[in-house]
């Protein structure tokens, strides 16, 4: 996608392809609108929801079923992809408006400076090497600098659909405007941003804290299976997503299971906060795709289990293997007894490395259970090395293993 794009502004900028200088502010709105839908919990859930209702297990072979899963679940490439051709052509934009200067509004001019500062500072930030070291850095910059360019592309998309160059003035007719992609792209743009906001909600927790190593969250309202949550102490800095475990969406409550791994997780097990704001609309993950297959195994380690727990409670062709040290101790009774008490000893396995067993050869014991389970697909959900690891070792050997994105 980048280079497709890469390749249509350089023949741009090169004076051979008019066109793309004269429509490069639609392109620019149209790849910010993709990448901005393609994380929007309520497109994703939609497309998601499609493909399970279209790509039954009954009806279509299980390579196929496998595939639509893989393009779906790695979908967020489509998100850093457009986030870069978008500030391709905002270049390509500049570039004309620039040359022809004396011919447009300064406030045009100034909205267009404003977007390519921040549409630049948003990709550099998202890059692998600032972003995971500098995580908090990358999260306020996606956010309010994130914001900043929102506004300013609205600014400038606006004053360049409602200035006249011809006439050297300012048009308003109705007719005109209605004609121009980019306006329709950014009412598009602006009803997801403002749909995914008025789900947000302060709601009532507890946290259990029975070791300093992770925390329980009970949070009201249950949920089907496969679907996250997302939490934030204030409502707008950061927002941080968490696997969900829950008997159902007729329950009364549902689960996250939190490691300590950074302050905001550590803020959780120490403080323990009485409230905290939640979005009611719940985005996707990857055991979403569990109903696809006629049986399935899923493997965690450690707090993994928030991920994946709801998929073997809800469905009970699915076998939960869980591995970890001191698991009672470290969730505490109110998570081990909701597992326990929902899924039969059949159909899990929960190994304390802790234990006589000692540490499990992970790729051995995901092989055997597969074949044992009869499993279509198994999903893993453990640490970056664990899961690369896991994930090369049954590409081998052609088991269909999908697992955890860190991307963030």
């Amino acid at each position: 996608m980048v280079s497709i794009n890469l390749i249509g502004a350089a023949v741009g900028l090169s004076g051979h392809w008019t066109w793309s200088k004269r429509n490069a502010t639609p392109l620019v709105v149209g790849n910010i609108l993709l990448a901005i839908g393609i994380r929007s919990e309520f497109v994703l859930r939609f497309l998601y929801w499609i493909a399970v209702k279209t790509f039954r297990p009954s009806i279509f072979p299980l390579w196929l079923r496998v595939k639509v899963v893989g393009i779906l679940y790695h979908i967020g490439g489509v998100h850093s992809g457009c986030g870069l051709s978008a500030l391709l052509w905002i270049i390509v934009a500049a570039s004309v408006q620039f040359q022809e200067a004396k011919l447009h509004p300064t406030i045009l001019l100034v909205a267009l400076v404003i977007c390519l500062a921040c549409v630049a500072l948003t990709c550099f930030s998202a890059f692998p090497i600032i972003r995971r070291p500098f995580h908090n850095f990358f999260e306020i910059v996606h956010r309010f600098v994130g914001w900043t360019g929102i506004v300013s592309t609205f600014v400038y998309v606006l004053a360049e659909c409602m200035w006249n160059v011809e006439g050297q003035s300012w048009d308003l007719d109705a007719s005109r405007l209605i004609t121009k992609p980019q306006l329709w792209f950014l009412i598009t743009i602006l009803f997801i941003i403002l749909f995914s906001w008025i789900t947000v909600a302060k709601v009532p927790i507890t946290v259990y804290a029975s070791s300093e190593n992770a925390s329980v969250i009970r949070v009201p309202g249950g949920l089907t299976s496969g679907l996250h949550t997302r939490i934030s102490l204030g409502g707008l800095r950061e927002w941080h997503i968490f696997g969900s475990i829950s008997q159902g969406k007729d329950a009364d409550c549902h689960y996250i299971v939190a490691a300590v791994q950074g302050e905001f997780t550590k803020m959780l097990n120490t403080k323990k906060p009485e409230m905290i704001y939640t979005k009611l609309w719940k985005p996707c993950g990857l055991p979403y795709f569990s109903r696809l297959f006629k049986r399935g195994l899923v493997m965690c380690t450690g707090s993994g289990i928030g991920a994946v727990a709801s998929t073997c409670i809800q469905h009970d062709e699915w076998f939960l293997i869980w591995i970890g040290p001191n698991l009672d101790a470290t969730y505490g009774q109110e998570i081990m007894q909701l597992i326990r008490n929902s899924i039969p000893e059949s159909r899990r396995l929960i190994w304390d490395t802790r234990g006589p067993s000692g540490r499990p050869d992970v790729v051995r014991l995901l092989q055997n259970t597969h074949q044992y389970w009869k499993a279509e697909v198994t999903l893993f959900i453990g640490s970056p090395e664990m899961n690369n690891n896991v994930l090369q070792s049954c590409r081998a050997l052609k088991t269909p293993v999908f697992g955890s994105i860190w991307d963030a």
